[in-house]
């Protein structure tokens, strides 16, 4: 495989995004039959990433944010995270 310079483009970002949610909402409230989730933030990308998509899909007052920094992370990810 190759990979280029623009090979995590996303072309339809916001079709994407509204895909995201509607798997979360599915899975959240019709197969588990919740109203909210936990999310575990770490203060990196990625749990921001599904800490932000969790919010925009069910609300903020349905998203619990548990900060859980990795022991070898960079010291600012608990700032990050609480800022989250």
């Amino acid at each position: 495989m190759t990979l280029h310079g623009n090979s995590l483009t996303i072309q339809n970002i916001e079709d994407v995004t509204d895909e995201l949610c509607a798997f979360i909402k599915d899975q959240t409230i019709k197969k588990f039959r919740r109203k909210g989730v936990g999310v575990g933030i770490s203060g990196g990308v990625d749990s921001a990433v599904v800490a932000a998509l969790c919010t925009r899909t069910l609300g903020s007052e349905n998203v619990l944010g548990l900060i859980m920094p990795e022991r070898d992370s960079n010291p600012n990810s608990s700032t990050y995270a609480d800022i989250l």
